[in-house]
């Protein structure tokens, strides 16, 4: 809740408390609360009384309603755009793990030097990966900055040492090599240090934060210009090139366990966007009684449209459906894409169930029995039969997440069922 919602809150609060008891009412258990006392005297509707005050007070604030806090936007990491824009645009290629997910540096500290010649980055994730997943790669990212003096004379090169800080049990600091290598830079550009060992070990601890420090040390220190023109590591978060872990990882649990999981992830935001917009925009989870004749309106529509179709024209088939992310509200959580065509099965399963629409043995037993006895089975539906995946850079518990494939969100083919 923002500062201003949270003054109208308890200001709201302590006029409602000031309304419902005084002090001395406060401290006697066996007196009557404000609320029995006005039930007693005809013509007081305590509800209707708390609403008007609180529209007056509300009011001297110029505010029709206490505010909602809109949720906080969620900037992905540049590298991480440009690779699902990679493989989005190349189709005949993947990338070596099904999931990559991104871990922002949390040490907003400024670098310092103890050491003549060395500056000091200190960094922090929150490192979390799932125990079914195996890490396949894991590369630290940093975007080195080459000061433009220096770009005429072939660039700047310096030693990049990465550590690991560790504190031990009686409070002393050590810093363990993790990768350390001499770089030398034209441009200012991303550089990366594969530490898949260091993390594949933090993946089996159940610690998840995790210290780093880069060492930047200039290799021209006994000459005279020593201070001057080296390299330097992004590290501001508005330059969208802060530090990044990124983590490679395939899910090592059975496909249907993996759906499940995904299937389960989805129900989750689609409960949460229920809960904070009231479903079909009535009360709780219950339609309005405008949406409820709104939909009977629809389902008659619908049912003297189907009677008039041509039943040829009417079998059951694959057809468009465009889903927009920001419709249904998972343009919250889903980064890119924006949206998809994930197609639809519509239809009737009329007798002869024809190759075509790959009845089951069930589904044409089912059909006879309804054409004998429609009141004893209903005809087999027209139901998606093979679904593909889709790729998708989304949220999964704050992190940004790539994953290539994405199942079971686009239709392929259709049948009787």
């Amino acid at each position: 809740m923002d500062p201003i919602s949270m003054r109208a809150f308890v200001a709201l609060s302590i006029l409602v408390q000031c309304a419902t008891a005084s002090p001395i009412m406060g401290l006697e258990d066996d007196l009557p609360l404000y609320d029995e006392v006005l039930s007693e005297q005809d013509g007081v509707d305590l509800n209707s009384l708390l609403e008007t005050m609180k529209d007056d007070f509300l009011k001297t604030l110029n505010l029709s309603g206490i505010p909602v806090q809109a949720p906080v936007k969620v900037e992905p990491p540049e590298y991480m755009l440009e690779l699902y824009n990679k493989f989005a645009m190349d189709r005949t290629t993947m990338p070596s793990a099904n999931i990559v997910r991104s871990f922002k540096n949390e040490d907003l500290s400024m670098p310092y030097s103890d050491i003549p010649g060395v500056t000091k980055y200190p960094l922090l994730f929150n490192f979390s990966i799932p125990h079914h997943e195996a890490i396949v790669m894991a590369e630290l990212k940093l975007y080195i900055l080459v000061p433009r003096d220096r770009v005429p004379y072939g660039g700047v090169g310096t030693k990049v040492t990465i550590h690991e800080i560790r504190g031990d049990e009686d409070g002393t600091r050590n810093a363990i090599e993790l990768a350390s290598r001499l770089v030398l830079k034209a441009n200012s550009e991303w550089e990366m240090f594969d530490i898949t060992e260091a993390v594949r070990r933090w993946s089996r601890s159940e610690f998840t934060t995790r210290r780093l420090e880069v060492h930047l040390q200039n290799p021209d220190i006994d000459l005279e210009d020593a201070g001057e023109g080296k390299l330097d590591i992004d590290v501001k978060p508005e330059s969208k090139h802060e530090p990044l872990l990124v983590v490679f990882s395939d899910d090592q649990s059975s496909e249907k366990k993996e759906e499940k999981e995904e299937l389960n992830e989805m129900i989750n935001h689609e409960q949460a966007i229920d809960q904070e917009n009231g479903e079909f925009g009535g009360i709780g989870n219950m339609p309005s009684e405008e949406s409820l004749l709104q939909m009977r309106s629809n389902i008659i529509y619908d049912a003297s449209s189907r009677i008039r179709r041509n039943a040829k024209g009417n079998t059951c088939r694959k057809t468009s459906l465009y889903i927009d992310f920001k419709e249904i509200g998972w343009d919250s959580w889903i980064i890119a894409p924006s949206g998809y065509e994930a197609y639809e099965c519509r239809g009737v399963c009329t007798y002869p169930l024809t190759e075509n629409v790959t009845p089951t043995k069930h589904a044409i037993a089912q059909t006879l029995v309804h054409m004998k006895n429609s009141q004893k089975a209903s005809k087999a539906c027209c139901v998606a039969t093979k679904l593909d995946p889709i790729s998708i850079l989304y949220l999964d518990s704050g992190v940004v997440t790539y994953k290539f494939k994405y199942e079971g969100m686009v239709v392929s083919e259709c049948g009787c069922r």
